[in-house]
């Protein structure tokens, strides 16, 4: 393969034609794809963008969780908020109480041994759907999980 000097290439693009110009996008498009195999998907230059758009719901959630001054928050507040943390962050679609208390553990809190009556509100409410051994947040679950958020924000400022 001929060696061309990039500067020099990078100077003839504007004088290229419409039509060179797509076909010189779909070259470079297939090649970086070609180079990239290797690569996994969170590795790429797209999921570095999402992080910079700021912090999401499940983000916020995490730091209420991991935050030793909010000592106020109820084990139904607890579990609300790590069911956010598992639906949004980790993309789990369904998932058990033994995984909702281990997501409040690893921010920091106490296991709680009897997860299972904060559970049951949250589903009687339909807060969360299904049983202990597959749960699931509803969408009036993730918009009550946005409501607390926004009240322990308002609340520390």
């Amino acid at each position: 393969m001929r060696n061309i000097d990039l500067g020099d290439f990078v100077r003839l693009i504007p004088e290229l034609s419409l039509q060179d110009l797509r076909a010189l996008e779909m070259t470079v498009q297939v090649a970086i794809r070609m180079r990239s195999q290797g690569e996994l998907s969170t590795d790429t230059p797209e999921s570095r963008r999402l992080e910079e758009e700021g912090p999401g719901l499940h983000d916020h959630a995490a730091a209420i969780l991991q935050n030793e001054t909010s000592d106020d928050l109820t084990l139904a507040d607890q579990a609300l908020l790590g069911a956010l943390i598992l639906s949004e962050s980790y993309h789990q679609e369904t998932f058990s109480s033994r995984e909702l208390n281990d997501i409040i553990e690893e921010s920091g809190r106490p296991r709680v041994a009897h997860i299972t009556s904060a559970i049951s509100g949250l589903i009687s409410r339909d807060f969360l759907t299904g049983d202990t051994k597959a749960l699931s947040l509803s969408r009036e679950g993730k918009a009550k999980a946005r409501g607390l958020i926004g009240m322990i924000q308002r609340q520390a400022a």
